[in-house]
């Protein structure tokens, strides 16, 4: 599947409904895009853990340290 849009001036790109629609994309979401051989590839992420490589840091957690820094930030600092 192949369309021409548009790229406004600031750089937005809208995507037709039929795409969306065979990507399953049904509301607001998160992507990631990654410019490679003078192509941009758009990939629709559908939840945090899918975004590898979107927030990069220093810190190297495995998933159960993760998991347990979650529950203790729910209730250390869970409001009332």
């Amino acid at each position: 599947m192949q369309q021409i849009v548009s790229i406004t001036s600031q750089g937005q790109v809208t995507i037709p409904v039929k795409m969306r629609r065979s990507l399953g994309i049904k509301k607001a979401t998160k992507a990631t895009l990654e410019k490679k051989q003078g192509k941009l590839i758009i990939k629709p992420q559908r939840d945090f853990w899918q975004l590898s490589g979107g927030m990069k840091s220093k810190i190297k957690l495995t998933d159960k340290q993760l998991r347990a820094a979650r529950r203790s930030f729910e209730t250390d600092w869970a409001q009332e």
